[in-house]
């Protein structure tokens, strides 16, 4: 009777740990999906200064030796130039439909034309200007339903291209990743987002 009961308490022990586990594992999960804004919302973004934004939704637990990095990537001409606005290690681990964005607008200095980008990151968000010479632009979103972040895999969230010719192609794109048509591009910035190993990064 007492091995009935030993096996019984056992058994019970280890389907209470493969829940728990498994409940550790879910909730470990980062995801990311598109944010529709409303239209009052819309309103209200249409009385600042901002030209272009994008919104996602960034759910999930980062675990303790898991960092999210967040930069824009820069192209000429299809080709990689630099990269800009690049964060990581954030503070926060739990998010709960954390707002990001992406956002850019224009503005003229002493006669030099810029364009202001704009990160909204978890913490807060990250800014930076950039001469601008082109005569025509086109911004899209690239993400169009929930993804779930893959270590080491980058999602592209949002792209800015330009142009000083007649004509621009549209950004292709398919789901988060890197999109095509680049090549054409004169300028194009790439907004993006990478979970990787912090002890990698040391």
């Amino acid at each position: 009777m007492r091995k009935i009961i030993n096996v019984f308490l056992l058994l019970v022990l280890t389907l209470l740990l493969t829940g728990c586990a498994k409940s550790i594992s879910s909730t470990a999960k980062l995801t990311i999906k598109p944010y529709t804004v409303s239209e009052k919302e819309s309103e209200l973004i249409s009385k600042t200064d901002v030209e272009q934004i994008d919104f996602f939704q960034l759910n999930g637990t980062l675990e303790h030796d898991r960092d999210l990095q967040f930069s824009v990537e820069v192209y000429k001409n299809g080709e990689l130039a630099g990269e800009l606005l690049r964060t990581h290690s954030e503070p926060e681990t739990k998010f709960d439909n954390t707002l990001i964005s992406f956002a850019i607008t224009k503005f003229q200095e002493e006669e030099q034309q810029f364009l202001k980008l704009i990160a909204g990151v978890p913490s807060g968000k990250v800014t930076t200007n950039y001469m601008n010479e082109m005569t025509a632009n086109i911004s899209r979103d690239l993400v169009q339903e929930k993804i779930e972040l893959k270590l080491n895999k980058p999602v592209y969230l949002a792209a800015w291209a330009g142009t000083t010719k007649d004509e621009l192609q549209v950004i292709g794109s398919s789901n988060g990743e890197f999109p095509g048509r680049l090549e054409d591009k004169e300028l194009a910035f790439l907004y993006k987002v990478v979970l990787t190993d912090k002890n990698m990064e040391k």
